[in-house]
């Protein structure tokens, strides 16, 4: 009995770690990763486009620059199948070509470069518009509150961080464009990799638990 009351708390522990897994509406967002973006400095930022629909597949996305923010230097990266259109100093959208896209069930990314970054606010937000090949369109363009709850689409967001020892980030093309990229597709944001760390915590945990309850139930001692 003491083991079969052991082996109930022990799977009950286990079931308990796994409903508190957070679940993770953001990652069905636009949203934009920008890992080494300082204030004063030049940064890659990658907007991550997942396609919401079950049955349409993301043809365009446009990116609307902050308001009051006047960029030196913006720049698009190659992306085969779209095209890029720039509005100077309000907007960039990538247009898929005919018969191509995102398709439902499917994300991609997005990138650009600019600079310099200002100096006098810590989060710049970035509206973006994503269409889709039925003609519907959503816009992700509202401001997270005070309180902190998300909204429902809200805008795509960038953190700075304080600025470098010489008052600015690298800047222009080559390869500190490809190592701003890399940085972004492996580090993403910081709240992705907590989500990351928390469910492979939890899920070593629930192998650990399970393997003690069947250990306890091989030496179970027969009646």
């Amino acid at each position: 009995m003491k083991t079969f009351v052991l082996r109930s708390t022990l799977i009950a522990s286990a079931a308990a770690a796994i409903a508190i897994l957070p679940s993770s509406p953001a990652a069905a967002h636009v949203g934009v990763d920008a890992p080494d973006a300082t204030q004063g400095g030049w940064s890659t930022l990658s907007f991550r486009v997942p396609t919401e629909s079950d049955t349409a597949s993301t043809t365009a996305l446009t990116v609307t620059f902050p308001e009051g923010v006047d960029f030196e230097y913006v720049a698009t990266r190659t992306k085969p199948g779209w095209t890029v259109t720039q509005v100077e100093g309000e907007s960039v959208t990538w247009t898929a070509a005919k018969g191509t896209g995102i398709a439902p069930g499917e994300f991609d990314v997005f990138d650009l470069r600019v600079g310099p970054m200002p100096t006098d606010t810590d989060t710049l937000m970035f509206p973006a518009t994503q269409a889709y090949s039925d003609g519907t369109t959503v816009a992700w363009d509202e401001p997270t509150p005070e309180s902190g709850e998300e909204p429902e689409r809200p805008a795509p967001v960038v953190t700075l961080g304080e600025a470098t020892a010489d008052g600015h980030g690298a800047h222009g093309a080559g390869s500190d464009d490809s190592a701003a990229s890399d940085d972004s597709a492996e580090s993403g944001t910081s709240s992705d990799g907590v989500d990351g760390w928390l469910a492979a915590g939890i899920g070593v945990l629930a192998l650990a638990v399970g393997a003690l309850g069947a250990s306890l139930i091989r030496r179970r001692p027969r009646n």
